[in-house]
Order: structure tokens, then sequence, then C-alpha cells
């Protein structure tokens, strides 16, 4: 009987034991199944973005080139620019599938303002689009404003037969807008005693010297020719004895 009591706490003493072990296999953790996809953060789409644009000029002659440029980078999101497209009046002017773009020079065709709209398109789709305006003046209006306000001598007063330079004023009353390519010459009865060309003349009041190292100095009337694009604009001035001679502007005819 003693051995039968004996065996059964035996028995009950294993089983005791045994359930903790089998409830912590229960519990343990379960590892992945394996090839099973973890779950990521979908990735952030968002438009490029465009960090420079410019048109230069931005007034211009009608038919004298302007140049574009921009750069264009991509956003937050990492998608990368696959297009830019430069337009007026929806017509492409310029494009680019780099994301930095400096064209070669082109000419503006247009008197009166146009609107350039430049497009960036990313490989996700999405675009920004900026704008810049342009004003193209005719060669008649340039012609208009731009004016030859004095001549000076170097020195201011001189005598007969004086080596003399010649300091020229040019007013371009056009904000903005430069000339190129002016030619300015001044001449003494039939000879030319200073000249300058292919100049560039930008807005305000221009001094510009001129000279000829074979000139001595006489009286008589000098005339100051400013020529653009096949327009002259002239000016005549007058000597006159104090007792040296200096310059005077006289009318035009």
């Amino acid at each position: 009987m003693k051995g039968h009591v004996k065996a059964l706490t035996f028995l009950l003493t294993v089983i005791t034991l045994a359930v903790p072990f089998a409830a912590s296999a229960q519990l343990a953790p379960q590892a992945p199944a394996a090839g099973k996809a973890i779950p990521k953060t979908l990735p952030l789409v968002d438009e490029p973005l465009i960090k420079i644009f410019n048109i230069v000029p931005a007034v211009v002659v009608q038919g004298d080139p302007v140049t574009a440029n921009w750069h264009a980078i991509r956003g937050p999101g990492g998608s990368p620019v696959t297009s830019a497209v430069l337009t007026v009046d929806g017509a492409t002017f310029a494009s680019s599938t780099a994301e930095l773009f400096h064209g070669p020079p082109r000419p503006f065709d247009w008197v009166g303002e146009k609107t350039f709209m430049l497009t960036v398109r990313n490989a996700a789709g999405k675009t920004a689009t900026r704008s810049l305006t342009v004003r193209g003046v005719s060669v008649a209006e340039a012609v208009n404003r731009i004016n030859v306000v004095n001549l000076e001598t170097n020195p201011p007063q001189f005598s007969a037969g004086q080596p003399i330079d010649f300091k020229v004023m040019i007013s371009n009353t056009m904000p903005g807008l430069t000339l190129h390519a002016v030619n300015i010459f001044v001449t003494q009865g039939n000879r030319v005693v200073g000249n300058r060309t292919n100049l560039s003349v930008g807005s305000g009041n221009s001094i510009i010297t001129l000279q000829d190292s074979g000139f001595t100095a006489t009286g008589g009337t000098y005339v100051v020719d400013l020529e653009y694009k096949g327009q002259h604009k002239t000016r005549r001035f007058v000597t006159k004895s104090v007792p040296m001679y200096t310059l005077d502007p006289t009318p035009n005819p």
C-alpha cells in the first residue's frame, strides 16, 4: 500500500513541474514566416523645385537676342527632374532634360511685353512653373530715346594747333535698356577727328572719350554723329574765342 502511495505522489510531482514548461512553450514568440515582406513607408511624392530662372535682358530691342537660364532640383521626395520646357505664346522657346540649363542667345522677335513660362516635370509626374516677362521695343523707339547731350574738349579751352581730345555725353532715357553696337563719330569739316565703334550704351548718361592722335585744334564747327542700326542722331557744336576756343551747341537744323 505504501508503495502505491509513493508512486502516486511521484506522478503528481512530475505533472506539476511539467505544466509551467508547457505554458511557457505556448507563450513563446513565433518567428515570422520565411519570405513574408515587411511593410515599408510609401515614398514622398512632391513637385520639383525651381531654384533659379532668368531671361536677360528684360528690356530688349526687337530682333536682339535674349538668353534663358534655369536651375531645377529634386524636391524632398527625391524624384529626379525629367524635363524643363520654356514656352512663349504656347510655342517652345527652349527645353532641356538636365537640371541645369544655360541656353544660347536667341532673337526676341516682338515689340511689347511677352510672358515666358517655364514648366519643370519630375519622374513622379509632378510639375512646377515660373514665369517672367520681357519687353521688346522697336528700333525707332530706341533711337528716339538716345540723344547727344554734350561735347567737351580736353583741355576745355584750347588754341589753334593744340592737340585736343573729345568727350561725348550720351543720354539713354529708356530704363533697363542697353543698346549694343552704337557708333559715335566726331567730325570737323570733312575730317573724322575722333570715333568709337561697337559700344554698349546703358540707361542714363554715358561719357565716351574719343581722340585722333594726329589732330590739332582749329576753330569752326564740330559735329557729333551717333549711329545705331543704320539710324543717326547728330548735333553740332561751334567754337567761340574767349580768347581761347571753347565749344557751344547749336540748334539742330
